[in-house]
């Protein structure tokens, strides 16, 4: 042990900003390309939900080296904000252990560096203020779910609320959980929707609805918008016959 901490304390610089970095690096290349094959993780998000993924992948490879430069303020708020998308992760996979290590890896890092040991501690302001901003978003699409709950059950579509189409497309465009078997799945993930069902004791209001009639209530409601993608969930979809299913009759 005595050789392992000596070693440590005299290459823990190298550590911290090279081989981490590498290490991050590999590890969101197996979580990008186990997602394409397997859907065993976030599938496809939808546009937003991809972009901020993308932020937060850059941000778990860089942020050891960012740290230290002019825009550590900046870093330390993205931190905040991954952790906020590791911890949802977690949340999703729920007890699926062959993945759960990845963010679990991320958020002990991300805790550690930005709270616990920061680089400076006014820093830690700056992690805490963009986890605040998760919890924020969290709060928001409870209150959205909600209400579009509340539209459906008085038999309103207020299209204003984008929440009524992703209810209205669930289980044949949009998930709702982590879903591994053989066969199609629904492709797109869109954290808003799982976060408000979630948020509302996982409520649906078109609980027990067939998929057909689901399929044929969202052509009602969203004619412009299409029911089948071009892209399957993943390659067992597409050998499965996603894009040929008679529910798209």
């Amino acid at each position: 042990m005595g050789r392992i901490r000596d070693y440590l304390l005299r290459n823990g610089d190298t550590l911290w900003r090279k081989v981490i970095p590498r290490l991050n690096l590999l590890l969101v290349g197996v979580c990008i390309v186990g997602n394409c094959l397997t859907n065993a993780g976030f599938c496809r998000p939808v546009a937003w939900a991809a972009v901020l993924q993308g932020v937060c992948f850059l941000n778990i490879i860089f942020f050891t080296r960012v740290e230290r430069t002019r825009l550590r303020g900046v870093n330390a708020l993205l931190c905040g904000i991954s952790t906020g998308v590791f911890t949802y992760w977690c949340l999703f996979l729920e007890a699926w252990l062959l993945l759960m290590p990845i963010p679990l890896w991320f958020l002990l890092l991300l805790v550690w560096r930005n709270f616990i040991h920061p680089v400076s501690v006014r820093l830690r302001v700056w992690y805490l203020a963009g986890m605040l901003l998760c919890m924020l978003f969290a709060v928001v699409c409870m209150m959205e779910y909600r209400s579009a709950c509340k539209a459906y059950d008085e038999g309103r579509v207020p299209n204003a609320n984008p929440m009524t189409e992703r209810i209205a497309g669930m289980h044949f465009l949009y998930h709702t959980c982590i879903c591994i078997y053989d066969g199609w799945r629904p492709p797109l993930h869109d954290p808003a929707l799982v976060l408000g069902m979630r948020l509302n004791g996982r409520r649906e209001p078109l609980q027990g609805m067939e998929l057909k009639d689901r399929v044929k209530l969202y052509r009602s409601l969203y004619p412009d918008r299409p029911v089948v993608l071009p892209c399957a969930c993943c390659l067992e979809s597409a050998i499965n016959g996603y894009s040929t299913d008679s529910l798209w009759e």
